[in-house]
């Protein structure tokens, strides 16, 4: 169907675009937990993801993926165009529909889709806050309100009532997250242009913490098993630690220095069930941990852990009663 017509066909239906001023804000993530919150409400919901207006998109076909995992939501799984998109939209006359746009102005879009827009925000200083308001300016009616997104902990009630006082209706404030912002082994060993030992079972599920074993003589396991999904940072040869840590079930370890460990931990390591990844990273450990520690808040938004936490956050702030009244 030609765009044109596609368009003056298309019926008024309650489709929302998820825009950003910038990438990686943490668009996909609340489309995920919009989309999962509706669903549980009993909404029939359609999950999309658009491409960039230049057409190549690796980013856009991963975030398409796992939106076709947000359960309760239907979606094709993959990134579309705006024709695919109206003739998407048209198939589902009696769904909310959830676009998740490219970064950047989602006003030309909003208006050929007939659509409103709920924008994200990771950042609530004042330069940005002057951007998000004249944003919204332009946007006008079309605007539901904002979602601010990786706020401190303690600053969570502040940032509601700062967006208020600039005249945006604020839909949630999410707090930050360390696994939101967690790398996965396969993310690390890109970052860290690691060599795969062995490949884990959780290749693409985020780690929330990355731990270095202790400096003292005994590693203890009790150190080990402060926390759970981990990735654990030691030097080739410290067989000790590598052990210790193996009995609390990380997801990965991150062996530094370069050259190749003792045969003896490979073999206990194939015994792990479930398996984890070892990596051998080339740089010394203090140089692995400063790679590692930048790459936090750097990566995508994707693996069920991530999944089941955005909808979490979603469940536990949103305030969906301002969306559905928009969508009313």
């Amino acid at each position: 169907m030609p765009l044109e017509k596609a368009r003056a066909i298309l019926a008024p239906m309650p489709t929302i675009i998820i825009a950003s001023q910038e990438p990686r804000a943490g668009r996909t993530a609340v489309t995920a937990g919009l989309g999962a919150r509706l669903a549980a409400e009993g909404r029939t919901v359609r999950l999309a993801r658009t491409r960039s207006a230049d057409g190549a998109d690796a980013p856009a076909e991963d975030d398409a993926q796992v939106l076709a995992t947000v359960p309760g939501c239907s979606s094709t799984g993959k990134a579309l165009t705006e024709q695919d998109l109206l003739s998407e939209i048209q198939s589902v006359a009696d769904a909310i529909v959830l676009v998740e746009a490219p970064p950047g102005s989602p006003n030309a879009l909003a208006e050929r889709l007939r659509a409103k827009v709920v924008l994200v925000m990771p950042d609530a200083g004042d330069e940005a806050l002057g951007k998000l308001s004249a944003a919204a300016a332009e946007l006008g009616e079309t605007l539901i309100g904002v979602i601010a997104v990786r706020q401190p902990g303690r600053v969570l009630q502040a940032t509601a009532a700062t967006l208020e006082e600039h005249g945006l209706t604020c839909l949630a404030v999410l707090p930050e997250d360390r696994l939101l912002a967690g790398p996965s082994p396969r993310e690390l060993s890109e970052a860290l242009h690691a060599s795969t030992l062995v490949e884990g079972e959780s290749e693409d599920e985020a780690v929330e913490f990355v731990m270095l074993g202790p400096v003292s003589a005994d590693p203890g396991q009790p150190y080990f098993l402060q926390h759970g999904t981990k990735a654990v940072v030691n030097r080739f040869d410290k067989m000790d630690l590598h052990l210790a840590a193996l009995a609390t079930e990380p997801d990965c370890l991150i062996l530094t220095g370069g050259q190749q460990p003792s045969p003896y931990l490979l073999d206990r390591v194939a015994g792990c069930d479930p398996p984890v990844t070892v990596l051998l990273a080339p740089d010394n450990t203090v140089r692995t941990i400063e790679v590692v520690d930048d790459l936090y808040g750097e990566t995508r938004f994707g693996g069920q852990r991530k999944l089941d936490r955005a909808i979490e956050l979603a469940n536990e702030h949103l305030d969906l009663s301002k969306i559905t009244a928009a969508l009313a």
